[in-house]
């Protein structure tokens, strides 16, 4: 008998491959790698605890050892210790205060910390009556570098010495530090402070309080050597100064470290563990969270046949009326009101389909509209250039009938207002130099120097380096029309016009001066409270002048970023405008 199989073309094999490729694959691979990022995650918040659990177990291990601070602070308090170590070291009545006192008040400082056990005091005074607790320099166990380190220690610093007993099983810890007189006015000698293996044995019982994980090991390194460990195959050396505080764990080989130093004492401790032992229990969950997943694929499988049903239904639809859609008259799409209300894919397709036939209707009204634009500012421009072309001819033609007629004074002046107007007329927001703006000006003085004949001088003082600096076009006409406006035209006498550009120290200063009648007082502060507006234009009393220099000013601010000023003065003879532009180099 022949066994039926399922031709490649049909819909459910279409439909089993693709389930099989596309839903149930996935999801398991996909179940996997969450279970195993969880596991991972789970892990590394353990591996943060335990690493907090440490850092604060350390500090009661601080604790401990900076308690021997305190009887620090009582010996250098003690006046009788200072005494014999610093003034009646050499008398033999001091014996007496040695034995009665001062050892009397160092054995009461052992009550102050369960881990003191001994005290001694170093002096190199060749005539101390040494006994303990007073002991001689040279007998300081210290080796040369540690020695060099308490000698050229600071106040309150302190150096630490560890000693391994092949009887304990942790080290000794010797602390020493400099022993001052009043107002640390000088060292009098050098206290050693022996605290006992048991502050280390105490704080490994508190540590396993704290950090619960049974079956990992913990190492105590001093420098590169292990002193002790849980688990003799742990002992290693290490590169103490490559260590650093934190956790780290190896996901393939299954292991963790937590690693914390104590850098006063050159200790570095470090707990290893099995990273199984840290999530056996998460593994408990996985099958019955698979079975749970199975279940559910099984209902995908019904959701998935009505979603491709309903997707193909709502995508035939759409096409069909696109293909019979009049490409001259396109409309929107309005699909079935069932669907309406979906927010996938296809929904934003036909969104974003009727957006552009409504967007497609909106440009083809606005291509005709530009059209019509467009006739009409070629006709504008066409006009725009017949007026000005119009008024440079007829002055050109004026001024070369008066070359004609030999009158080149005449010429001269119609040259220069020809300058001026098509200066004017190109006026932009872009920059121009200064070289432009000179050059402007000297046209407007050559017809001013006509006009007014002798009663007019001017002179020009530029720095040739700053004729290529940039600035806002038309500023020193406007200067110099109103310096002859209250110069020139109000005074019988001579009026010099100066125009100086310097710099000096980064900043460029430029000022126009006129000889005419000076400016008084009060006008002048009303202009220089205009110019640095403390009053409004509109309030300013004056012809266009006044809102001239206060469009010179605003242009000024905006161009240079507010790096530069305008002002005016007067020294009595010349009446000057000052433009201060400052950090222009």
């Amino acid at each position: 008998m022949k066994k039926y199989q399922i031709p490649k073309s049909s819909f459910l094999y279409k439909f089993s491959m693709r389930f099989l490729l596309l839903i149930l694959i996935p999801v398991i691979v996909g179940w996997l790698i969450f279970i195993e990022a969880m596991n991972y995650f789970y892990v590394d918040n353990l591996l943060t605890a335990q690493q907090i659990s440490m850092e604060k177990s350390l500090s009661s291990l601080e604790t401990s050892l900076n308690a021997t601070s305190n009887a620090i602070t009582a010996l250098e308090s003690n006046t009788e210790i200072i005494y014999y170590l610093d003034y009646y070291s050499d008398k033999p009545e001091m014996l007496y205060s040695l034995e009665k006192n001062i050892r009397t008040f160092c054995g009461s400082l052992y009550s102050m910390s369960p881990y003191l056990s001994g005290i001694k005091i170093y002096s190199d005074s060749p005539i101390l009556l040494y006994s303990t607790p007073f002991e001689k320099m040279e007998n300081i166990p210290l080796e040369d570098e540690q020695l060099d380190a308490l000698l050229s220690s600071k106040p309150q610093e302190s150096v630490w010495r560890v000693v391994m007993d092949e009887k304990r099983a942790f080290p000794s810890i010797y602390r020493y530090q400099k022993f001052y007189a009043y107002n640390y006015a000088k060292v009098i000698g050098y206290i050693e402070i022996k605290i006992s293996p048991q502050i280390f044995s105490d704080y490994f019982e508190l540590l396993d309080s704290m950090v619960g994980n049974p079956d990992s090991s913990i190492t105590l390194y001093h420098n590169n050597a292990p002193i002790y460990s849980t688990d003799e195959q742990m002992k290693s050396s290490i590169s103490y100064s490559e260590i650093q505080n934190g956790y780290e764990m190896n996901y393939w080989k299954q292991t963790y470290e937590n690693r914390l130093k104590i850098p006063e004492l050159h200790f570095c401790l470090i707990r290893t563990g099995n990273l199984n032992d840290l999530n056996a229990a998460g593994g408990k969950v996985i099958l019955t969270v698979i079975s749970i997943v199975i279940v559910f694929l099984l209902l995908l499988i019904l959701i998935y046949f009505s979603s491709v049903a309903s997707l193909s239904k709502r995508i035939l639809d759409f096409s069909s009326f696109i293909r019979h859609s009049d490409t001259d008259n396109l409309a929107s799409y309005q699909p079935d009101p069932k669907y309406r209300a979906d927010s996938d894919e296809l929904a934003l397709l036909i969104n974003a389909y009727n957006e552009m036939i409504t967007e497609n209707t909106s440009l083809i009204s606005k291509v005709q509209k530009m059209e019509l634009l467009s006739q009409n500012a070629r006709y504008q421009a066409l006009q725009g250039q017949i007026h000005p072309h119009f008024i440079y001819g007829t002055l050109e033609a004026i001024r070369m009938t008066a070359l004609q007629n030999k009158d080149r004074e005449v010429a001269s002046m119609i040259f220069s207002l020809s300058a001026l107007i098509r200066y004017s007329i190109s006026i932009s927001p872009k920059a121009v130099t200064l070289k432009d703006e000179v050059e402007i000006a000297s046209h407007y003085l050559n017809i001013q120097k006509i006009r007014f004949d002798e009663r007019l001088e001017y002179e020009f003082s530029i720095d040739e380096e700053l004729l290529s600096m940039e600035l806002p076009s038309f500023i020193l006409q406007p200067l110099l029309e109103n310096a002859i406006i209250y110069g020139a035209s109000n005074s019988l006498e001579t009026c010099r016009l100066l125009v100086s550009v310097i710099r000096a120290e980064g900043t460029v200063t430029l000022k126009v001066s006129n000889s005419g009648l000076p400016i008084t007082e009060e006008r002048l502060k009303e202009v220089n409270d205009l110019l640095s507006g403390q009053l409004e234009p509109e309030n300013f009393h004056g012809n266009r002048n006044g809102m001239a220099l206060s469009n010179i000013r605003e242009r000024l601010l905006i161009f240079f970023h507010g790096n530069a000023s305008i002002c005016m003065t007067c020294d009595g003879i010349y009446t000057s405008t000052v433009i201060t532009i400052k950090n222009h180099f």
